[in-house]
């Protein structure tokens, strides 16, 4: 039996992934450039799924329901059709673009700067600004 898999190095060389629909998978495979099926399950799993197929970057199927037939076409989709993929691919260079870690850190900084008291307005910074999957 398999304890661990290391998923983000797996990332870079898989033609798809299969998933619940959870955060951390859908990014790190969206970074990868890698196409998804997912099948949310609850919380915020069908959001995310939502914004997986609102971006063209996958097919969302329905946990618990969808059978093997099923599975197997919406995984052919995603592998096959060069949209799902092609999507994928611009979601990650957007997810690239952004800066990832120390961007983010620096855009917190900057926010829990100006909520001191007294404090200026944050200035806007030059740089890539990623656009949310629901706006695309």
């Amino acid at each position: 039996m398999v304890r661990e898999v290391p998923q983000l190095p797996l990332l870079a060389r898989v033609a798809a992934v299969v998933c619940h629909a959870g955060h951390n998978t859908v990014c790190e495979a969206l970074w990868h450039g890698v196409p998804l099926v997912v099948a949310p399950i609850r919380d915020d799993q069908p959001v995310v799924a939502g914004q997986v197929v609102a971006a063209g970057a996958g097919v969302r199927v329905r946990f618990g329901r969808v059978t093997a037939a099923g599975l197997g076409e919406a995984l052919d989709t995603v592998l096959y059709e060069p949209g799902c993929r092609a999507a994928a691919e611009r979601v990650g260079a957007s997810f690239r673009a952004a800066g990832g870690a120390a961007a983010a850190a620096d855009h917190l900084e900057r926010l829990a700067a100006s909520a001191a008291p007294g404090a200026p307005p944050p200035v806007p910074q030059p740089g890539p600004v990623a656009v949310p999957l629901e706006e695309r």
